[in-house]
């Protein structure tokens, strides 16, 4: 191949890189039938704007993430993409600040979102709901499990 077709083979190879990168950057929700993410769902439920759902779903996979064995943590987290990065966001911007040791830990620090009781205490229900209602049965139950 000559130069300048490894040139071009080079720089397709690349924009097919970025493109590719692109799409997973922007896939930030459960993994849920066509027309429905959590996301979006928990904003109209509660009224919340994006930036608090995210940090209270990371707040409530490091939660969750604390309590249970890695096998567990793993099946529910491979049902979030981007969990790894939703839950190192909650950190950065201060909704987690320290070990979460209770059920009351986890929902105090949803005050750092501006969501005091009750709704602080409906965020996780809604949440398994979502699961179960999405056919998320087996992460459903490792939620529920952890919320006990």
């Amino acid at each position: 191949m000559s130069t300048s077709g490894n040139r071009l083979h080079s720089t397709a190879i690349a924009a097919l890189f970025c493109l590719l990168a692109g799409f997973s950057s922007q896939v930030d929700v459960l993994a849920a039938p066509p027309g429905q993410s959590i996301i979006p769902q928990l904003q109209e439920q509660f009224g919340l704007t994006e930036p608090q759902v995210r940090g209270a779903l990371g707040a409530l996979l490091v939660f969750a993430r604390d309590r249970l064995p890695k096998p567990d943590f793993d099946q529910l987290a491979k049902s979030i993409p981007n969990a790894e990065r939703i839950m190192e966001e909650v950190k950065l911007r201060g909704v987690v600040t320290g070990p979460l040791d209770d059920i009351d830990d986890y929902e105090a620090s949803l005050s750092n979102l501006a969501m005091g009781q009750p709704l602080a205490s409906q965020f996780a229900p809604a949440v398994i709901k979502f699961l179960g209602e999405t056919g998320h049965t087996r992460e459903r139950d490792i939620l529920q499990r952890v919320l006990r």
